[in-house]
Formats: structure tokens, C-alpha cells, sequence
């Protein structure tokens, strides 16, 4: 046993699997922070759980809290004394209460007023006994999802409680928690090890746990379920389909580790791989094992919650209820297969995408009118056809039975049929991969015609949600709309499609025709922030500083792709010294520009050498800008900006800019606007944050 150890378990009837780890964190966080406000923070917290019982750990507690002194706040002064100034009642009562007599106090300025004080040594109390104080209220103060009562309307607590286990330092830790004390005994399985025993610390405990199968970490249950099953997997000839949230769920469901092989009947390897993989899967929470070619075998893996199965009961329910949910799934195979894709898709017109939005016929005529758009925006118009038509078709597997049961096979389904039918790979790949990418780690969908059509959907659905007025504030967001925005961006980014969002949300707008409350002004002046955001949040994954993106941003957003080059070549650029330079300068001559009304520049105003230099330096730099940008080479261009230093370095040093000629000042009003102009094409160099200190260092090491 550790010194300073704390064990905690508290045993219940089955946790929801969801609510495990959430609460788990919860209790170890506020645990932790009582105790250190009290002086007696723990250098170790460890958490575990199974679907039974709450486990914590806290290692190198002190015995006692620190003596402490505290200030306690008396009443007023005006009220705690006579006119003679002698106490009231008030200030004597607030003596006693403190053990001081009212001489002992005294009189603070507060922000109220002149208040009487009193500076109480606190004497600290052992920790066990703060640990009896204080545990009981974290533990029912947890913020559990759902809640319930029982018995006698004992509660409310996620499940009721059967025991618990709580020690310090090898001590019982007494307290009482919904009619249950605390004590030093606990059980192992409730079925196949129910025997009560006690134990003496983390250590003892786990042990003693362990000899009877138990293992209460998660982690270590997840480490030996995938080695188990990849072991199982090879033996039946094949290799484990790996779903990582699928063995989450499994590591959380049990306490023994157990893994049990099923057999199924192979006629359900007929059913489509993705049927038969989320059919086991969400039903069964079972794992698939494929052959080297990616040919489904006819087993499957799952957890039973025990080390073995020496009766093969087990074994013989799961199979059972595996083999009526394929059954089930067969037939809906069966039934949507009667029909194509193209007769399924007058039923939309009796699907409601959104009450005042219109049907999901209304949405796939708006979504093949924006695809061809989208084709022709793109100078893709050999797209257009196969866009139009997997548009036409992209919500039809809405209607059938198969998505009815599996709602995770939306898009999926429509792909599986679409091929089984004879569409075009670009067709039904772009059916199949409609909600690519849903997450940070999802793959972009395959081809431009699957990209473009998935970009028409999402840039749908904001326009019309946007376009009621739906704006998603705080952390509610009911129609994903920040998910459907990320993935445009993301398609954008990724795909190299130089596509102007803000204008093709225009165009959607306008297809919605007067079903929208909102203006098209209306819609751009909250989706461009919108869209603005997951643009900073996507270029801020990658490592770009947010002056960098900010930079590229402010000059432009209608091609992200060109974007995303722009701020590669800030980011690449930014710590040369004739760069930062420039930078400096681009911010004094924001500031000199700043309210000054356009000027045109005549060349034979120019009067002084420093001007007249930083005027042809200006036109050779437009011409090597305008040259790299044409090529995409905005490292050069930036290159380009920074060679400019010296020469605006001397201007600012022997020109006033705000002549009190007028002549000579909107001439070089008009110099520094041109000027500006030009190195403004790639970035904004304003946005960048330049230390002028750092900048002079590095000018140094750099000459």
C-alpha cells in the first residue's frame, strides 16, 4: 500500500455504457479539486469502472489538512457599535459564534463599507475524516444523464447502490450513501463469483479481483478483448475487421475480459459486406472477420462477460439471435431490391426535409439544378451529367426498408443499389460517399463528381436552415450545420476544388425561391463568419499560426485552395528579415493611409531621389508579383515583397509623406496606395504580429 492511499468503489446495478467514463471524470476532477482547496491535493488519481462499480484511486495524501487561519466577515460597523461605542447585540452575537470576545475583533474596509472581522485559526482536521465529509456529497452530486429512485423513493442516482468500499491509508472511511454504509468488503461477479470478501488496499483489491477474472481497467479489458480477438480471427481463417468505437463499447459492457466465437449460416454472406458488418454490429455489438481478399467468413467475435463457455450456452443464444436479426436483415434486402433507385425516388415527394423547406423531392430538384452549377462554376462541365443524376438520386435510399432499420446506412444503401443497378461507378460512389467526410479522420468522397455532388448537398442544407434564420449559437447546432460547413471547406482544401463557397451559397439561395425569410445580403453576412470560422479552425490544425491565417484570409477567400497556399507561403516566409520589414512597413503605411481618399500617382510629381527610387522599385516589384502569382508561386512573390526593405526602409527615412504641399502629399498618398496594393496580393501583412525588438536581432544575424 502507497502512502497517503485513498480506495474508493461503489457498487451498483448495471451503468448505461455511455455514462461510465463521463462520470468517472467527474468524480476524480472533483475530488481533486476539494481536496487541494483544502490543502490536501493528491499526487496520483486514478479512475477505473466496469458496468458495477465506480473505482478510484488517489495516492500521496497527507494525514491532516494544514492549520489555516480564515477571515470571517461580522456585520456592518455602523450597526456593531452605540453612538458611545459600545457592542450591539449584532457584534456580540458574531463574537460568540467566532470564540473571540468583541474587544478581540476587528474593522476592515470592504468594498461595502467598514465591516466588522474576526481572524480565526482553523486547526486542520485528518484527512479520513474530510474524505467521510466530503465524498458522499461528490458521489451524489454527479451529473449522471438520467437518473431514478427505488425502494422507498431512495435517490436519485443513476442505479441503485449495493455496497462500497472506502479506505485510507488501510481504514475504513465511514460514511453513508442512500441508505448504504461504507465499509472494506466487496464482491466479484455477481453471477459467477457473488461471495463477499474484504480487502486491505488498491493493490489487494485489484489482485483479489483479478483471481476471479476481474479486470476493472478499461484500457487493459480493450488491450486483452483485440488481442483475444485477432487470435480468434487468424484461427478461423481470416483477420478482424477493427472498429475502434465498436471495441470501446465492448470494453465498457463487460468486467471479465471474455471473447466468444460465433458461427453463422453462410447464406448471409450473400447479403452486401456493409449490411451484414453494421446488422452484427449495432444488433449484436459483434465484431466481423474478413478472408486476405476482403471476403466476409462465416463467424463472428463478441464479448460474453466471462473467461469461458463450458456449456456452449453462450455461444448458442448469440448465434440464435444473430441468426434472426440476418434473417431480418435479408428480407428488407429481399424487399427494397423489387424496386429501383429511379422508381423508389417519386416516393420523396411524401418525405419532409424540413416542414417549411419542402419535401426531399423539392431538395434532390434543388440539388441537381445546383450540382450542374456547381460543374459549370468548376469548368467541369463534362461533370454535369453524372452530378445531375446522382443528385436526382442521393436521398432515395431514405426510402428504403433497409435505411428504415439501419439508419447509419444512409448514402450507403443508395451506392450498394446504385451499383447492383447499373449506375456509373462516378453515380453510385457519389450516392455511397454523400456524407464523406463526417469526421477530422474521414476520407474526402472518391472522384469529382461524389465531391461536387457532396458539396451541393451540404451548401444546401445551410442555405435553407441559414435562410429561416436558424443560426446555430453557443453549443447547440440540431442540423449539424457546423459539420455540413467543415466538410465543404474540407472537400474545398483537400480536393483542390477552387470553388467560391459564399458564391455558390448565392446560387443555392436563389433555387429556394421564396420559401427562404431571409434576403440573400441577409444570409452572406452571418455564413460568411460561419464558413470563416472553419476555415480558421481547419488551417489551425494544420499548424499555421492564426496571424498567418488571418493574414491570407483578409485577402481573399473565393478559392481555397489558393488559400491554403497563401498561408503555406506566409508560414514559410515570415521569419526572414527583409520580410518582417515589410511587415512593419505595411502597418505605417496603413496607418498613414488611414481615412485618405484614392489618389492617382503622377510619376512627375515625384521630386526626391528616396521617392523617385521607391517608385521604380514599386513597378519592377508589380511585375515579378504579378509574374509569380500567375504560376501559383506565392513563396516567390513573398520573396518578391521582402526584397523591397531597403529602399521603403530609406523612403520612410527621407520623405514626409504628408507634405504640407497638397500636391506633393496625394502624390505620395497615391505612391504608398500603389505600393500597398501590390504587396497586399498574397497576404495582408497588417495581420502579422512583428516584434520590432526580435525583428532587429534577426535583420542582424542575418547582414
Amino acid at each position: 500500500m502507497s502512502r497517503g492511499e485513498f480506495l474508493l468503489e461503489v457498487r451498483a446495478e448495471e451503468i448505461p455504457t455511455r455514462m461510465l467514463a463521463p462520470a468517472m471524470r467527474e468524480l476524480g476532477v472533483r475530488l481533486f479539486e476539494d481536496l487541494t482547496t483544502r490543502g490536501i491535493g493528491p499526487h496520483q488519481v486514478d479512475t477505473a469502472f466496469t458496468p458495477r462499480r465506480l473505482v478510484l484511486v488517489l495516492g500521496g495524501l497527507p494525514d491532516t489538512e494544514p492549520d489555516r487561519e480564515e477571515r470571517l466577515m461580522g456585520p456592518p460597523a455602523s450597526v456593531a457599535y452605540d453612538a458611545e461605542g459600545r457592542p450591539t447585540k449584532a457584534v456580540e452575537g458574531f463574537a460568540r459564534r467566532v470564540g473571540l470576545a468583541p474587544e478581540e475583533l476587528e474593522r476592515i474596509d470592504t468594498d461595502r463599507g467598514v465591516y466588522v472581522s474576526a481572524l480565526k485559526r482553523v486547526i486542520g482536521r485528518p484527512t479520513r475524516e474530510v474524505l467521510a465529509e466530503i465524498v458522499p456529497q461528490i458521489l451524489a452530486g454527479i451529473s449522471w444523464a438520467k437518473n431514478m429512485r427505488w425502494g422507498n423513493g431512495v435517490g436519485p442516482w443513476v442505479r441503485p447502490v449495493h455496497g462500497i468500499v472506502a479506505l485510507f491509508e488501510g481504514e475504513v472511511v465511514p460514511f453513508e450513501l442512500f441508505g448504504i454504509t461504507s465499509g472494506a468488503t466487496t464482491v466479484g461477479h455477481p453471477v459467477l463469483s457473488p461471495q463477499p470478501f474484504a480487502v486491505t488496499c488498491a493493490d489487494d483489491y485489484r489482485a483479489r479481483l483479478a483471481e476471479r477474472g476481474l479486470e476493472i481497467d478499461p484500457g487493459k479489458r480493450r488491450e486483452r478483448l483485440l488481442s483475444q480477438m485477432k487470435e480468434l480471427a487468424t484461427e478461423a481463417g481470416g483477420r478482424l475487421v477493427e472498429d475502434d468505437e465498436l471495441l470501446d463499447r465492448l470494453a465498457a459492457v463487460c468486467a471479465i475480459p471474455g471473447v466468444l466465437r460465433g458461427e453463422l449460416d453462410e447464406r448471409f454472406l450473400e447479403l452486401p459486406r456493409e449490411v451484414l458488418i453494421t446488422s452484427l454490429k449495432d444488433h449484436q455489438s459483434a465484431f466481423t472477420v474478413e478472408d486476405d481478399g476482403g471476403d466476409l467468413r462465416p463467424v463472428f467475435l463478441t464479448v460474453m462477460d466471462r473467461a469461458d463457455d463450458p456449456l456452449g450456452k453462450v455461444k448458442a443464444g448469440n448465434e440464435w439471435v444473430v441468426a434472426a436479426r440476418l434473417e431480418d436483415a435479408a428480407f428488407f434486402y429481399r424487399e427494397d431490391r423489387k424496386r429501383t433507385l429511379v422508381d423508389r425516388s417519386e416516393d420523396l415527394e411524401r418525405l419532409t426535409f424540413h416542414v417549411r423547406l419542402g419535401s426531399y423531392a423539392d431538395k434532390a430538384r434543388r440539388l441537381e439544378a445546383l450540382a450542374r452549377n456547381l460543374c459549370g462554376a468548376l469548368d467541369r462541365p463534362q461533370l454535369a451529367a453524372d452530378a445531375a443524376a446522382a443528385a436526382r438520386l442521393l436521398k432515395v435510399d431514405l426510402t428504403t426498408e433497409m435505411v428504415g432499420e439501419f439508419a447509419t446506412l444512409q448514402g450507403v444503401m443508395g451506392g450498394v443499389y446504385g451499383r447492383e443497378q447499373g449506375l456509373g461507378q462516378d453515380v453510385w460512389q457519389a450516392i455511397y460517399d454523400q456524407y464523406l467526410p463526417a469526421s477530422t479522420g474521414d476520407p474526402l468522397p472518391r472522384g469529382d463528381v461524389g465531391r461536387i455532388t457532396a458539396l451541393a448537398d451540404r451548401l444546401d442544407t445551410l442555405v435553407g436552415i441559414f435562410g429561416l434564420g436558424l443560426v446555430p449559437s453557443g453549443s447547440k447546432d440540431p442540423f449539424g450545420l457546423r459539420r455540413a460547413a467543415q466538410g465543404v471547406v474540407r472537400i474545398l482544401f483537400e480536393g483542390g476544388l477552387g470553388l467560391d463557397p459564399l458564391a455558390a451559397a448565392a446560387t443555392a439561395h436563389e433555387l429556394y425561391g421564396d420559401r427562404l425569410t431571409r434576403s440573400r445580403e441577409e444570409l452572406l453576412a452571418d455564413l460568411t463568419p460561419f464558413f470563416h470560422d472553419r476555415i480558421r479552425h481547419l488551417l489551425g490544425q494544420r499548424g499555421f499560426a492564426y496571424d498567418e491565417i488571418e493574414a491570407a484570409l483578409a485577402a481573399g477567400s473565393a478559392d481555397l485552395p489558393d488559400l491554403l497556399a497563401r498561408v503555406e507561403a506566409v508560414h514559410r516566409i515570415r521569419e526572414h528579415g527583409g520580410f518582417l520589414s515589410v511587415a512593419l512597413s505595411a502597418r505605417r503605411i496603413a496607418n498613414i493611409l488611414r481615412d485618405q481618399a484614392a489618389e492617382e500617382l503622377d510619376p512627375t510629381v515625384l521630386e526626391e531621389d528616396a521617392e523617385r527610387d521607391l517608385h521604380g522599385a514599386a513597378e519592377t516589384l508589380r511585375s515579378q508579383v504579378e509574374a509569380a502569382i500567375g504560376r501559383g508561386d506565392y513563396v516567390a512573390a513573398l520573396e518578391h515583397v521582402g526584397g523591397l526593405a531597403g529602399v521603403l526602409d530609406r523612403f520612410f527615412d527621407e520623405v514626409m509623406v504628408l507634405s504640407e504641399d497638397p500636391a506633393l502629399r496625394r502624390n505620395r498618398v497615391a505612391l504608398l496606395q500603389s505600393i500597398d496594393r501590390i504587396i497586399s496580393r498574397t497576404a495582408h501583412l497588417t495581420e502579422l504580429v512583428v516584434d520590432k525588438a526580435e525583428h532587429r536581432e534577426r535583420s542582424r544575424a542575418e547582414a
